[in-house]
């Protein structure tokens, strides 16, 4: 038989899993969009003049690959900003909260008493952008985690923030 819980105790359930009651997350930087942009637009242009030219020199057939080409940046240029604004980090008590995903969502949970280290880093690109990201290192291979395209002084703030509650967590085994 199930024990029966009167009403006043029953704590409500979230509506949405990916967003926790009590938690606010953090954005990354919204210049995670260019960052992440530019390298697939370049990319994109090179095989669609390539294509251009092959449907000019060669076979008309080239022109179907460049409207492929071309359906799939605008494709990108829809997807990338929405993908960028669902990213979000959150500190609790125990342990780093990191959501990203549109379509197939995802919340990683890393307890601060796992992480081995914390790292930073920033490309070329990220650096004229102003934007680093931080990778967070575990025990478990499975459990990293890269909080990408957060302002460079955020960013290692969050590390030595990171680090510093690791460190507690791990003096406590």
């Amino acid at each position: 038989m199930i024990p029966s819980v009167p009403p006043s105790e029953v704590t409500p359930l979230a509506a949405d899993p990916f967003a926790p009651v009590g938690v606010e997350f953090r954005p990354v930087s919204p210049r995670l969009i260019t960052a992440r942009l530019v390298p697939n637009l370049i990319l994109d242009g090179v095989c669609l003049l390539g294509l251009m030219i092959a449907g000019m020199l060669a076979s008309r057939w080239f022109y179907a690959g460049a409207a492929v080409v071309a359906v799939g940046m605008v494709w990108e240029l829809w997807i990338i900003p929405r993908q960028v604004r669902a990213m979000g980090y959150a500190m609790a008590d125990d342990h780093l909260l990191w959501r990203k995903g549109i379509m197939f969502r995802r919340i990683s949970v890393i307890p601060y008493g796992r992480m081995q280290f914390v790292d930073t880093s920033q490309g070329p690109l990220g650096r004229h952008l102003g934007i680093a990201e931080v990778k967070l290192h575990t025990a478990s291979a499975s459990t990293d985690a890269t909080i990408n395209g957060l302002p460079v002084a955020e960013a290692e703030s969050l590390r030595r923030v990171l680090s510093e509650r690791g460190e507690q967590r791990m003096a406590g085994l």
